[in-house]
């Protein structure tokens, strides 16, 4: 229930924002890197970090999606429709 409750959350905001090719790309970019740290998370990758960048980032998968997010939204352009 909780899980549904947020994924909800996030298709209304995203329909709030706008269905375009650029929120798309950030949105699934984004669940898919998370999903891809989540797996990475149980087979011990964070230890190459240093100690901090392992409390915030291998135990909250969120934290890597937010960060992916912020980046993606400053480093994609603003018109990314498809023609």
């Amino acid at each position: 229930m909780m899980f549904g409750t947020i994924m909800v959350s996030g298709i209304e905001m995203l329909s709030k924002a706008g269905f375009t090719q650029r929120n798309i790309t950030i949105a699934a970019l984004s669940l898919s890197i998370g999903i891809g740290f989540t797996a990475a998370s149980e087979t011990d990758l964070w230890h190459i970090f240093p100690d901090v960048i392992q409390s915030v980032f291998s135990t909250n998968v969120v934290a890597v999606v937010f960060v992916v997010s912020i980046v993606l939204n400053l480093v994609l352009p603003k018109n990314l429709e498809i023609k």
